[in-house]
């Protein structure tokens, strides 16, 4: 099996020719060497449902670039989008308080679980931001085997 990769332009284009002949989806995927469902899918989510209902390559291809520049994957905040958390972090703000007043000021800002992701691999590789955290980290333990869980 072939690994993974998105449709290129130049597919659209075959695939948009080949249905346009009036060839199922099964025969355009055999001839793109690509699963029948792959094909299916490709043509229901980007043929143009509110006008006429065909498949156009070049408004597929520019609704695949849009989904992708708004996916969660492109949404990385580097170290500069953290210099402004941290100012906030050593005046003893949680990281709830950093995220939601940033949101509430229209600011981009990731979410408090981010933000606490973001100290604890700055602590792992040495840093010191999580002291400026206001409450120490609580102790956790396993309690599957205990003998408390075991007796009624």
């Amino acid at each position: 099996m072939n690994k993974y990769a998105q449709l290129t332009q130049d597919e659209r284009v075959l695939m948009s020719y080949l249905r346009w002949q009036g060839l199922s989806y099964a025969k355009i995927a055999e001839q793109l060497g690509r699963h029948r469902s792959t094909i299916y899918r490709e043509f229901k989510r980007n043929s143009c449902h509110h006008i006429d209902g065909a498949y156009r390559p070049s408004k597929a291809q520019r609704r695949t670039r849009a989904r992708r520049s708004r996916s969660r994957r492109n949404a990385q905040f580097t170290s500069a989008d953290f210099a402004l958390i941290c100012q906030y972090l050593k005046q003893k703000w949680s990281p709830e308080q950093v995220s939601g007043y940033l949101r509430r000021q229209g600011l981009r800002t990731p979410s408090y679980e981010t933000i606490y992701r973001y100290i604890w691999n700055d602590k792992f590789y040495g840093g010191e931001m999580y002291k400026y955290l206001r409450q120490s980290i609580k102790k956790r333990r396993k309690r599957h085997n205990s003998v408390s869980a075991i007796t009624p």
